[in-house]
């Protein structure tokens, strides 16, 4: 008697801690990249850009590249970008050692690279 009472109360304790799992609310880690859940093509059927609709805090200069002739390279969002290319609505002013700037419109900005620890 004692080994079936321990048995129930064994079964409800592994039953009511999968069911406290199951309450949490699952969160999708995109790592950076587009969620493979977004539509890709509007109801009027044009394929949607979503790199157009990248905040500067969406980005992250994740690496520089010396180029052989002094050109550099800067990897952003894992895209090899060098002068002149735009990512979004950015474009890629100056790359330096450790920091680039970005230029939309009028407004500058700098990205830097984060240190390691």
């Amino acid at each position: 008697m004692i080994r079936l009472l321990f048995l129930v109360f064994l079964t409800y304790l592994m039953c009511s801690s999968a069911v406290a799992e199951e309450k949490k609310p699952f969160v999708y880690d995109d790592h950076g990249r587009r969620d493979p859940l977004w539509k890709l093509v509007t109801p009027e059927g044009a394929i949607q850009n979503f790199e157009t609709d990248f905040l500067i805090t969406d980005l992250a200069l994740e690496g520089i590249m010396a180029g052989t002739d002094g050109e550099n390279f800067a990897i952003i969002n894992g895209r090899v970008l060098r002068q002149n290319d735009s990512i979004g609505q950015f474009v890629v002013e100056r790359i330096g050692e450790d920091m680039i700037v970005l230029k939309q419109g009028r407004k500058k900005f700098e990205l830097k690279l984060k240190k390691e620890e």
